[in-house]
């Protein structure tokens, strides 16, 4: 079974995801980095882009946005939806999914890497969103 039936479901979880997630302590790292994460998924397809230089004061430490281009993330991530599905269960080495070309990373790698110990808490919002928003339909 897909990790998704179609971007728009993919939409919905992130939203609500980066909705729960924009005063966590990864977004506040990288919102304190002024770092702009970008995700470009296919089958199905969604660039999922999360902000961090962009919020103004008053607003949540990052701002997640969909299939925009600006502002132009520091670091790109490719992956099937599949393999980012996995990464936000929490179920995929990283590291070893760029080794193997399951990901392909473009921009500011290291840098980016340096927030995935804050990761943890994002894949338990995650897979709470994925259950309350498409019971029955992770792979």
């Amino acid at each position: 079974m897909a990790a998704f039936k179609n971007s728009e479901q993919m939409r919905e979880v992130f939203a609500e995801v980066g909705r729960r997630a924009a005063q966590s302590a990864a977004a506040q790292a990288l919102y304190d980095a002024g770092m702009v994460v970008a995700f470009a998924y296919r089958d199905p397809d969604l660039v999922l882009l999360m902000d961090g230089r962009t919020p103004g004061e008053g607003d949540p430490a990052m701002i997640m946005r969909f299939d925009a281009a600006e502002p132009a993330p520091d670091v790109t991530f490719t992956c099937s939806a599949e393999v980012g599905h996995r990464f936000w269960c929490g179920d995929l080495d990283v590291m070893s999914a760029l080794a193997r070309g399951e990901i392909t990373a473009r921009g500011s790698i290291s840098k980016a890497l340096r927030l995935l110990p804050l990761m943890p808490p994002l894949y338990e919002e995650y897979r709470s969103v994925r259950e309350a928003l498409a019971p029955g339909d992770s792979p």
